[in-house]
């Protein structure tokens, strides 16, 4: 069951009105609890104990560590937390990844192992819903906020689904205060709700799953290919899993508004961004700021030196590529964009140009070859993420960056418009307006305009099987 589904229309149909059936908060949340469970269970019966044996894990920490002052003890605590959720993660995401390095290191020194892989399925939204967890157990230990008291409560907290499968990784500050009491949307909500909702539609089904299979084509084997379909390729992966990802993330906003729920806003036109630090405040933004605030931060930061800073953000991005995936590609993505991260810090210090910074003439020249670089780390960072494998990555960037003459000339008729459409708009709308938030405040006719305009678009240039988002695989 998927945003874009019939199914899911009738499920959060029955959700909104079972809802106001409810007469009493402890009755509704329960309701909501057994919905959300319901809606997990749509993608996997057994993984529903697994979501419920780390909640309840995370639940009695939180508990734990609200009574407690020793120090050691509430450490010892913590790490319960982090070693039931990172186990877990680490298990069904890591094991066949870390058995077949050992394998190849074994291998290096003149030693021969068996084959080891094992037959794991990947559970659905557990990179998610282990991180929301930490956020909580790690927020109690730090004393930043109380812990939860209902089981119940935070049982809910975990899995609500809106957010279950791909985030926003919303925070147990956030959230949990509105699960406390009975929020309920106004007539502005309801309606921006439906249009984010609607938005997200559009990104997913209209442009994202519309250029997947040309995407899927040329990635398949880029050999085949000649420069310039290459660059189709990737500028279409681009297009293709922003407009996945922020759909998703934007329906998830949408369904949870609609409810009286607010999340944090995801994605706020990254490819608008004039430096890679910038990239990074504007996609995935709920992911970006938990590696920041729970692992850059106490690794130090930026307060123990120049170097030791470095460091810390070049680790910190070698774990958020492997976070996405159990491969050396996801770590190469990871420290490529760590290292260009670096870069810009030191650029930054280093001032080399602020003299000319004086200039109109220079600024008009420098802003757009920042937009420009900062867009191409990126592009080459696709490649690493998108390609089946290193060898399969490095193949395609040879081929795509020396603008190979041999092979196949594709020019397709779904990438190009979507990238021109995609980029055109990051490049005239201001980067931080939401179209979802505005439009319920203008006039009567521009409204129904937009709306009429969303639902033309999704009739008759939408997808009609429903496909997966990219990020549920991670």
């Amino acid at each position: 069951m998927i945003f874009t589904s019939f199914e899911f229309v009738i499920f959060f149909v029955l959700v909104l009105a079972g809802r106001s059936l409810c007469r009493s908060l402890p009755a509704e949340k329960w309701f909501l609890l057994v919905a959300s469970y319901v809606f997990y269970m749509s993608w996997s019966v057994p993984f529903c104990l697994l979501i419920l044996a780390t909640s309840l894990v995370d639940f009695a920490v939180g508990l734990g560590l609200g009574g407690m002052e020793d120090q050691r003890k509430r450490k010892l605590l913590l790490t319960v937390s982090l070693l039931a959720n990172l186990g877990v993660l680490a298990f069904f995401k890591y094991t066949n990844f870390l058995l077949a390095n050992v394998e190849s290191v074994a291998t290096l020194f003149g030693t021969h192992l068996n084959r080891w892989h094992y037959d794991i399925i990947l559970p659905a939204g557990i990179s998610f819903f282990t991180f929301q967890s930490m956020s909580y157990t790690i927020s109690v230990y730090r004393r930043q906020i109380p812990p939860c008291r209902s089981a119940r409560d935070f049982l809910l907290f975990v899995a609500f689904f809106p957010q279950l499968l791909a985030g926003p990784i919303v925070r147990a500050a956030d959230l949990l205060p509105q699960i406390y009491h009975r929020v309920r949307a106004n007539i502005y909500e309801i309606e921006s709700g439906l249009s984010q909702f609607a938005l997200g539609a559009v990104k997913k089904i209209v442009i994202s799953d519309q250029i997947a299979p040309n995407v899927d084509l040329i990635f398949s084997n880029p050999a085949n290919y000649d420069g310039f379909t290459l660059w189709q390729g990737v500028l279409g992966y681009a297009v293709q899993i922003y407009c996945d990802f922020s759909g998703y993330s934007d329906m998830a906003i949408g369904c949870a508004r609609i409810m009286g729920f607010h999340f944090p806003e995801n994605f706020q036109m990254p490819y608008s961004a004039a430096s890679i630090t910038e990239f990074w405040q504007r996609w995935h933004i709920s992911l970006s700021s938990w590696f920041r605030d729970y692992l850059y931060i106490p690794l130090g930061g930026n307060r123990k030196g120049t170097a030791r800073t470095y460091f810390n953000l070049i680790v910190t991005m070698l774990l958020c590529g492997l976070w996405h995936g159990a491969s050396w590609n996801f770590v190469l993505w990871g420290g490529l964009h760590g290292l260009s991260l670096t870069t810009h810090r030191l650029w930054k210090n280093w001032k080399p140009l602020s003299a000319l910074n004086e200039h109109a003439a220079f600024r008009w020249v420098w802003t757009p070859f920042s937009h420009l670089l900062t867009l191409g780390i990126v592009l080459v960072g696709w490649v690493f993420f998108r390609a089946q494998s290193l060898p399969v990555a490095v193949q395609y960037l040879g081929r795509m960056l020396g603008w190979s003459h041999d092979g196949v000339h594709l020019l397709s008729p779904y990438i190009l418009p979507a990238v021109l459409a995609v980029f055109v708009t990051h490049l005239l709308v201001q980067k931080d307006r939401n179209w979802a938030l505005e439009i319920p405040q203008r006039p009567m006719f521009l409204r129904i305009g937009f709306y009429s305009a969303l639902v033309l678009l999704i009739c008759l240039l939408g997808v009609t099987d429903s496909v997966p988002f990219i990020y549920f695989q991670f």
